[in-house]
């Protein structure tokens, strides 16, 4: 069994939360309003600065179709560098999408 230091639990969720909302091309405004949370919350849940009830939990796994067991499987920290580096690739996408064309 992994023992779990709190702020190694708060990354992991963060970064599946933060992926799988961008996977599936919405934005923070977008999640909140369909769980019931503010677009800073989620914000706060996807950078680590907030530790969520398990009722948001539930309800941001339900939405963003993530099964619980996943958040706190313990990966490896090459599998988490990985999903980062996803992260950074869905977000520019995302940019670019939005960017005006002149």
């Amino acid at each position: 069994m992994y023992k779990w230091n709190s702020e190694e639990l708060k990354d992991q969720v963060a970064i599946f939360f933060k992926v799988h909302r961008l996977r599936k091309g919405l934005s923070q405004f977008q999640v909140g309003n369909e769980v019931d949370l503010t677009k800073d919350y989620i914000g706060k849940i996807e950078r680590s600065k907030t530790n969520p009830t398990i009722d948001v939990i539930n309800s941001l796994c339900n939405f963003l179709e993530i099964d619980i067991k996943t958040l706190v499987t313990k990966v490896t920290e090459n599998q988490l560098e990985i999903l980062k580096i996803e992260i950074t690739e869905l977000e520019s996408k995302s940019k670019n999408l939005h960017k005006k064309k002149i």
